[in-house]
């Protein structure tokens, strides 16, 4: 928990707000951010909203954190991992996921701050998580090549995918809650109609590597940070739509949830917004001293939220000012 206000002195020098005696900052507001939210020990890999605004957060340290954005402060740490915690999903009941270089899932009452229960999944590194649309499964996927699922209540295991040849670093679940999108290091986009545990086709994204994924809500269209900028098509004809201009290297994205804008995030550091009808940018802002490794779109649609390579979660507006 971050350090309570107890009368001490605060000084604010050069945008950063200090706090006489504490062990840190809370926040720091820096040019166009809305703030910047302090408490992991390295790199920060995963942030997600819950449908309540809050965020929660996950990095190299071996926590997930949960912020409530509105006050910038944070709520509580989760602990339990061993190793870096590289995604984190919310799902129904309360429940909150989390998985990491302990190739292990792991289920909190995040409410409570409680861990529920884990389930191993294999025996390397997982690198991705996707919650279906009612918040009942959950899908898994990383170092290995395979994406497995779960019932989220009790942790029984539904399927075991395989068809990719390296790591699986993204994975997404269609509106209809049967059609689970998978990608990778092998340069594919994997289509599976998962109850019954097949193939249901491929996209072509190319040599490289496919780093995150994100489906509009409507289920119309699919969006892929990757080597080679954002690549994005139509579904479910899976037409490839052009590129969004100057992309760059991307490694996160997110749509936001009336599907108006998209959130990307760059290896060169930068956030970027885009109208996710024509591709055209609406904003760009510059503030991790690091590649941004992950964003999240608030549920009200005002906040985009960054994880960074410096150790931080931003917080940016999604309109620009």
């Amino acid at each position: 928990m971050p350090p309570a206000f107890t009368g001490r002195r605060v000084a604010v020098a050069a945008g950063v707000v200090l706090i006489a005696g504490a062990v840190a900052a809370w926040f720091l507001t820096r040019g166009d951010e809305v703030a910047t939210l302090r408490g992991h020990r390295g790199p920060v890999r995963a942030v997600v909203f819950a449908p309540d605004g809050t965020l929660a957060s996950a990095g190299d340290d071996g926590t997930v954190r949960l912020w409530n954005t509105a006050a910038r402060r944070e709520l509580r740490s989760l602990t339990g991992h061993k190793g870096k915690v590289r995604a984190v999903a919310f799902a129904a009941g309360g429940v909150l996921a989390s998985a990491g270089d302990d190739h292990v899932v792991r289920f909190w009452d995040w409410h409570a701050g409680t861990e529920l229960g884990s389930t191993p999944a294999g025996t390397k590194a997982l690198e991705s998580l996707a919650v279906s649309p009612d918040g009942t499964v959950i899908a898994a996927g990383g170092v290995e090549g395979v994406v497995r699922l779960w019932k989220v209540a009790d942790r029984t295991p539904l399927k075991s995918l395989t068809g990719h040849t390296k790591h699986v670093h993204a994975l997404g679940f269609l509106p209809d809650g049967k059609t689970l999108l998978s990608a990778g290091d092998d340069g594919t986009l994997r289509v599976w109609d998962w109850p019954r545990g097949v193939a249901a086709g491929q996209l072509a994204v190319g040599p490289r590597h496919v780093h995150a994924l994100a489906i509009a809500p409507a289920g119309d269209v699919v969006a892929a940070a990757t080597g080679a900028g954002v690549k994005r098509w139509a579904l479910p004809g899976r037409e490839e739509r052009p590129p969004l201009d100057g992309s760059g290297m991307a490694v996160g994205v997110a749509f936001a949830a009336d599907g108006s804008v998209l959130a990307t995030t760059h290896e060169d550091g930068t956030v970027r917004v885009w109208d996710a009808i024509d591709g055209k940018p609406r904003a760009s802002y510059r503030g991790h001293d690091r590649v941004v490794l992950a964003a999240a779109v608030s549920p009200d649609g005002k906040l985009v939220a960054t994880a960074g390579g410096d150790g931080t979660v931003k917080l940016w507006p999604v309109s620009g000012r």
